[in-house]
């Protein structure tokens, strides 16, 4: 009778492990699979010779009448108050810079300021009906084609209003070329009257004159720069990496201001300038402090280094390269590389440090260019990947085996 218990037992247990054993790999890993996210819809660049934007129009303040210059497409709210009745419109100057007024006629104000335009059209008016009563004002400007040249990333025509700056047209075209003299900028009038600008001035010193607004007809043109003459090349922990054309007199300070992006690792505490003098290389290391007291010259290589950065590896979820905060434990760099793995063992993190010495703890202060390694549990090490279900089995079999050299 114990014996055949003892049989039963043993069926039981043989049909739990089977069934255990079968659940294996229908049951999703949900850890597995990947987070979906959505990603905003970006406008591509537009490579061909005529560009638009937003037609949307944005002032910087009210318009001056005494400056701003009317012209094809301005729309204008005319109101007249006579003997005759009250009459309302909405005058567009039309493409040969005209405006039509019933009985009053056609009356030319292109390219005049919006204060002589609105004189000249009362002028007119009041010639027809002498006691009348006129009200005229600006209510949407115009938008009209300009175009631009030479080194910038898109030539060609771009859709601007006349309170569009040069720096607007510029980011329309995908910024200046990196050989550009940006400090150099030719402005073309209509009739053919050049005026050059220096657009440093504006980035740097937030200058309007050097960020000029336009009018139907200006051209601009960007030059390129001579590397021989003019060149510099930016190397290492920034973007837009390769040649830059400088300004005489140019400071490493200026330079920064009106160019460099610096990479998030980026150390500035150091920039190396390589400079060739009379075929002999020299290596200037300069600090903050004499950023704008150096003047950079043509040919010369600058060099902007790497911040040492933490390395956090094993048994988390990101590991990888960190930027060094000072002050920053071994657990916060675990937390920042995403928490340790369910089979890793945080509270045995080890660091390695950069002069050779080794210590173990998530209490230890890590120092820049540290190595943090986070070690697997032994409990992992010594089942593996086996799920609970997996790891009663394993036992249930022990048992049965025990209980099968027993019989």
């Amino acid at each position: 009778m114990d014996m055949n218990k003892k049989s039963k037992l043993q069926v039981i247990m043989l049909v739990f492990l089977l069934s255990a054993f079968s659940l294996k790999g229908q049951i999703p890993d949900v850890s597995s699979y990947k987070r979906i996210t959505s990603s905003p819809v970006t406008i591509e660049n537009n490579t061909g010779d005529f560009i638009t934007r937003n037609t949307d129009i944005y002032l910087e303040g009210t318009i001056d009448p005494r400056k701003y210059i009317v012209g094809p497409g301005d729309k204008l709210s005319f109101n007249m108050i006579s003997s005759d009745g009250i009459v309302s419109l909405l005058l567009t100057i039309t493409p040969t810079g005209e405006i039509l007024i019933p009985v009053v006629g056609v009356i030319f104000v292109d390219k005049l300021s919006l204060n002589v335009a609105i004189k000249k059209i009362k002028k007119m008016c009041l010639e027809k009906y002498n006691n009348a009563k006129i009200n005229i004002s600006l209510i949407n400007l115009r938008r009209f084609k300009i175009q631009i040249s030479g080194a910038v990333s898109f030539p060609g025509f771009v859709n601007i209003d006349p309170v569009s700056r040069l720096g607007d047209i510029i980011n329309v075209v995908g910024g200046f070329h990196q050989l550009a003299k940006e400090f150099d900028i030719e402005i073309q009038s209509a009739s053919g009257e050049k005026r050059y600008v220096n657009y440093t001035n504006f980035v740097i010193n937030g200058d309007l004159d050097e960020n000029p607004q336009f009018i139907e007809g200006d051209k601009i043109y960007v030059p390129f720069g001579n590397i021989e003459d003019a060149g510099i090349i930016l190397r290492g922990a920034i973007k837009g990496k390769g040649y830059d054309i400088i300004q005489i007199g140019e400071t490493l300070q200026n330079l920064l201001q009106r160019k460099i992006e610096l990479e998030q690792n980026a150390d500035i505490s150091n920039i190396l300038i390589t400079r060739e003098n009379n075929d002999v290389k020299e290596v200037i290391v300069v600090s903050p402090k004499i950023f704008s007291s150096t003047i950079l010259k043509p040919g010369d290589i600058i060099d902007f280094s790497e911040e040492k950065a933490v390395m956090v590896n094993g048994f988390v979820k990101v590991p990888g390269k960190y930027k060094f905060s000072p002050g920053f434990k071994a657990a916060d760099y675990i937390g920042i590389a995403g928490g340790n793995l369910v089979n890793g063992d945080s509270k045995k993190v080890t660091i390695y440090h950069t002069n050779g010495s080794i210590e173990v703890g998530q209490s230890i202060t890590v120092q820049r260019g540290d190595m943090l390694v986070v070690p697997q549990t032994r409990m992992s090490m010594f089942f593996g990947k086996l799920s609970l279900l997996e790891l009663v089995s394993a036992v249930f079999t022990i048992y049965l085996a025990f209980l099968a050299a027993g019989a």
